[in-house]
Parts: structure tokens; sequence; C-alpha cells
């Protein structure tokens, strides 16, 4: 769940006009919270770069929505006040030269309706207590939106400033590179229902964008890879040290290093420096706690999987 900082109170949205259109230069980006700009920038670019390795196209838009329900109960009247999240999901950021900045959509917008259909009414969404069940909401309207998506350009119903605007978002297909920041001190990263996220402790720790978009690409890899589907219909827990684990203990280990591997392809056909991964891996190692690395695989051995991997790729940019 999202928690606002004291000094997000005072934080006003930033509201841009529609750009102009083609041929004139990209929109800018837009954003409200700069840290959630950075992890969807990066993980947009994975996406698209990444669309020789997604046989089945993910609709990419370039856009990243918050709602009210991802925000915990003490928080929503302030999520309300400043983000209008009481009338439906608004938009948290917009990726510079995306089909959603080519659309004209802006941080601070609120989605009303796609396609003539209302979205789901965001306040029994959030006054559920159940976690759960208003998160998979929130997932729900998102996949609506890229259902109607993979049909073509869509019609969407928008609040800006107290008015009503329409507007047209097209998308570029790609790997699902849907990416999300947590608001949490434990440095971790992880893939659940279809979604890659970070911490924002996780992502303090960064160092640069290749390291944040190595571990992106690592978790997004599971999600193309389907691995937490997997598991879970093979009975496999995702939790606790490989060694009692028994014989479920290779297949966690197989799938760490399946998404090793396809998460430095995605960096990699990125632009990001895949050579960083070897550095980030030491140096998290030795500030998380042994409990969150007990289902990866031993460092030596995913310093030599990565050490094959950079030779791999640099031999050729584009191996699949």
């Amino acid at each position: 769940m999202i928690r606002f900082p004291a000094t997000l109170l005072a934080v006003s949205l930033l509201l841009q006009g529609a750009p102009a259109a083609p041929p004139a230069p990209a929109a800018p980006a837009s954003h409200v919270r700069i840290e959630d700009y950075r992890v969807a920038r990066i993980g947009y670019r994975l996406g698209l770069a990444g669309s020789l390795h997604c046989p089945i196209p993910h609709p990419l838009t370039g856009l990243l929505l918050h709602h009210l329900g991802e925000y915990d109960k003490a928080d929503r009247r302030t999520a309300i006040l400043l983000y209008g999240l009481d009338r439906g999901p608004a938009i948290l950021a917009v990726i510079e030269d995306s089909p959603a900045a080519r659309a004209g959509l802006a941080a601070g917008d609120v989605l009303l309706a796609v396609n003539g259909q209302p979205l789901p009414a965001p306040l029994a969404i959030a006054l559920d207590p159940a976690g759960p069940r208003a998160r998979a909401a929130v997932e729900a309207t998102e996949r609506r939106l890229e259902d109607q998506l993979r049909r073509g350009p869509v019609r969407l119903s928008l609040l800006r400033s107290g008015r009503e605007l329409a507007a047209t978002l097209e998308s570029l297909p790609g790997c699902p590179a849907r990416v999300r920041l947590a608001r949490s001190g434990q440095m971790n990263a992880f893939a659940n229902r279809g979604y890659a996220i970070m911490t924002t402790a996780l992502l303090g720790f960064m160092q640069s964008d290749d390291e944040i978009a190595i571990v992106l690409g690592h978790e997004i890899a599971h999600v193309i890879l389907g691995h937490p589907e997997r598991l879970d219909a093979q009975g496999v827990p995702r939790q606790g040290p490989l060694r009692t684990l028994g014989a479920n203990g290779s297949r966690v280990r197989a799938t760490e290093e399946e998404a090793d591997r396809l998460g430095l392809r995605l960096a990699w056909a990125a632009g990001y420096d895949v050579s960083a991964a070897i550095s980030f891996w030491r140096r998290y190692q030795g500030k998380i706690s042994p409990r969150l690395l007990s289902t990866h695989p031993e460092p030596k051995a995913r310093e030599r999987l990565i050490e094959e991997m950079l030779a791999e790729l640099a031999s050729n940019p584009r191996s699949k």
C-alpha cells in the first residue's frame, strides 16, 4: 500500500496541455512523483526493446496509473484532495515520446471512461476492507484498458482541472512491462499477478538506471515466462531456503536462472549497460537479509551466469 510522506501534502499536480500534432517534437515527460516516473520510464523502455522476446504482443502506452484502493485508508482523503482519485484512476506519469504523450495525456488527468464505458466506482473499491480484493479490482481496471487497446485505439473520457475532455489513446506492441513502485523500507523486488514491483528502499539503493533496468528486467522476465503461475500450479512454495525445499528447490533455482538470462537480454536490447549486474548483485548481497536471498542461486553461480551472458550478448546483441 502507498503511504504519503508529510511533505507530499504540499505537492501540486503538474498538468500539461495537449502536445502539438506530429511531426512536432514529442511531448515532454509528465509526472506527479519523480521516482515513480523513473521506474515507469525504464520499464517502458524494457518492454518496447524486448518485443523480440515476447511472441504474444502486449499493448504499451507509456502511461502509469494510480488508484484510490492502492493507498492506506488513513491517506485516502489526502489522495482524493491531491489527485481526485474518488472520480477514477489518475495518471501518475506519462513517458515522453510514448503513445500517451502523443495523445496529449498528462499527469493528474483522471480517467472516467474507456470507449464510452464508465470505469468502476473507485470509492466502492477503496472502502473494501480486504486489501487483496481491492488490488484485484485495480488490476481488473488496467486489464480492461489493455483488452480494449488490443482491438485498436481507445477513446478516453478524462477529467482535467474540473473539465471533462476526450482523447484517443493508441499503443505499441512489446512485452508485458507492468511496473509498480511500492512504498516500503524493505529492499526488495518481485513479480506478482503480472506486475514487476520494486520498493522505494531498493530504488534508493540503486546507483544508476542500468542497475534499475537489470532488476526490473529480471522481474519482467518472471512475468513473461509465467514463473509465478508455473510454480503455483506445481504447488511449489516461492518462500523458504532452497536447501529446505528439496526437489522443489531445483525448480525455484531454475526459474531464477531463466529470469536472469532473459532479464539481461531485455536490458541489453534496451541499451543499458548490463555489465553493472555483477557489481550490483555483490553490493545487494552484502546489504540484504539472507532470508530474501534464500530462494536464489548462490552468488558465485549467479556471477558465472552473468559472465556467460555478457560474452553471449557482446558477440550477438540481438540473440534470443
